[in-house]
This record gives C-alpha cells, sequence and structure tokens, in this order.
C-alpha cells in the first residue's frame, strides 16, 4: 500500500511540474538578446539546414541592431500583439548603414525551409502581388536562380472562385500547396487571403515556421518588411492558429472570404 501510495505521489509531482512548465505560455521574444537567440537557435538545430539558420540570424540581428534595442522586447513577454513604434523604427532603419535590407515573412520563411521542402517544376507563375518581395530578394543577395523561381511558386497567386465562404477557397490553395513536399521537422503555418480587386485570387499574406519544443510549440515570424521578428512558444498547435486568426480577423472586406489558416498543404478549422 505504501509503494502504490508512493507512485501515486510520483505521478502527481510531475504531472504538477508539467503543468507548471506550460502554465507561463504563451511568451514572445523578438530575440534581440543573446538568451533569447540562443533559445531559438537550439529550438531549430536540426529542423533547419544550419547554413539557412545562421542566414536566417545575420537577418534577425541585423534588423535589430538598425530598429533599436529600444524599441524591441528585451528577453520574453506575454504580449503577443506588442504595439510597435513603426516610425522610429524607419527612422532608426534609415539612419544606420544595415547590411540587409527590409524583409517579411515570406522571404525569412522560404530561407529557413528552401532546403527542407520539395517543389514541383509544373506550377505555373504568378508573382503580380510579389513585386516589393522581388526587389528586396534582388538586394538582399542571398537566392540562386533556381531558389528565386521556387519561392515565386510557392508565393503565386492562385485563382479562385467568387465566394465568401473560406471552404470554397481551401481546396483550391490545398491543390496548389499539395504539390509541395513538406517535411516533417517543421510545419509551414500560413495566413491566406482572398482579394477580388482583378479578378478572383488566393495568396499568402502572412507566414510562418513551426517547430516543436519542449514547451510545446515554437512559431518564427517577422511581421512586415518594416515591423519586428518574433518567436513565439505556445502551448499547442491549436494556441497559434488561434494568435494568427486573431491577428488577421480584421484583414477582409464584406465582397471576400476571411482569411484562414492552413498547416503546409491542410486547412485548420478554427
Amino acid at each position: 500500500m505504501r509503494f502504490k501510495k508512493l507512485v501515486l505521489i510520483i505521478i502527481m509531482c510531475i504531472a504538477l511540474v508539467s503543468c507548471n512548465k506550460n502554465s507561463d505560455l504563451p511568451k514572445m521574444t523578438n530575440m534581440a538578446d543573446d538568451k533569447s537567440i540562443e533559445y531559438v537557435k537550439d529550438a531549430i538545430l536540426g529542423s533547419i539546414k544550419l547554413e539557412n539558420s545562421e542566414n536566417f540570424f545575420k537577418l534577425v540581428e541585423d534588423y535589430n541592431i538598425s530598429a533599436g534595442k529600444e524599441n524591441l522586447i528585451d528577453g520574453f513577454t506575454d504580449d503577443l500583439f506588442k504595439d510597435y513604434d513603426v516610425g522610429k523604427i524607419i527612422e532608426n532603419r534609415e539612419k544606420f548603414k544595415s547590411k540587409y535590407p527590409d524583409t517579411n515573412c515570406r522571404i525569412n520563411t522560404f530561407l529557413l525551409l528552401k532546403d527542407e521542402i520539395e517543389i514541383d517544376s509544373d506550377i505555373e507563375i504568378d508573382d503580380s502581388i510579389l513585386f516589393i518581395d522581388n526587389e528586396k530578394i534582388e538586394e538582399l543577395g542571398i537566392f540562386s536562380e533556381n531558389e528565386v523561381l521556387n519561392f515565386k511558386k510557392l508565393f503565386s497567386r492562385i485563382s479562385t472562385v467568387d465566394s465568401k465562404n473560406p471552404k470554397d477557397h481551401f481546396k483550391i490553395m490545398s491543390k496548389h500547396l499539395s504539390k509541395i513536399k513538406f517535411t516533417e521537422n517543421a510545419d509551414m503555418v500560413s495566413v491566406v487571403l482572398h482579394d477580388n480587386l482583378d479578378g478572383d485570387y488566393l495568396f499568402i499574406g502572412h507566414i510562418g515556421v513551426l517547430v516543436k519544443v519542449d514547451e510545446g510549440y515554437l512559431f518564427i515570424e517577422k511581421i512586415s518588411f518594416e515591423e519586428p521578428y518574433q518567436a513565439i512558444i505556445f502551448k499547442n498547435k491549436e494556441d497559434a492558429y488561434k494568435y494568427l486568426k486573431e491577428k488577421f480577423k480584421d484583414y477582409t472586406v464584406p465582397e471576400t472570404a476571411p482569411p484562414f489558416i492552413m498547416e503546409n498543404d491542410k486547412y485548420i478549422e478554427i
């Protein structure tokens, strides 16, 4: 009987430690200090090709130095929707002689995953929405000619139907993304937007990389060309999806479908 009680106590203690371990999540960092940078580096080690990881962190550190640490989070915070002083960041970036140009979520996600995914050669390219991406990629100068083509294939806008129901659109986007072979070590989580300015099209408006960590899952993103990098620790995938859903809930007009979430080529219903 004593042995059974001891086993029960041990199990309860383990469960309590596990709960406490995740009780303060989610947490976000701009990777603007050594400790948080090392955490994220260790988190993606083995999931992302080392050379691509190193190039990614060169962009992160270059951006953070020029943006000014006073405009970024030192360490981790539980404020996932921080209101950054973008005007001040832009002003600092313009004054500072940065080595690299401004980059966005698509460029950084592709940089991390470009050697982890395989893209079919027969994907048609429509890069009409990628004109700024293309300009920054040319300035960046770290992608090969074939990688630039793969970038355009991955993020091409896709012709879709005239519907306000996201379920009518996800099958079309899923068919496009099914031509890509994804890695099992990291997930590509995207926010798909519907646009009808010159016909009905879908495109990936925001994207990041999701990897498994001891605490749960780590989502890595660059908010926009001007806004900072973020790495967020979530307890589970569902919390990451909800974060993105909340972040982009207002990115729609009455005539279009609301934004929807995809993990690799799978539709996520929230």
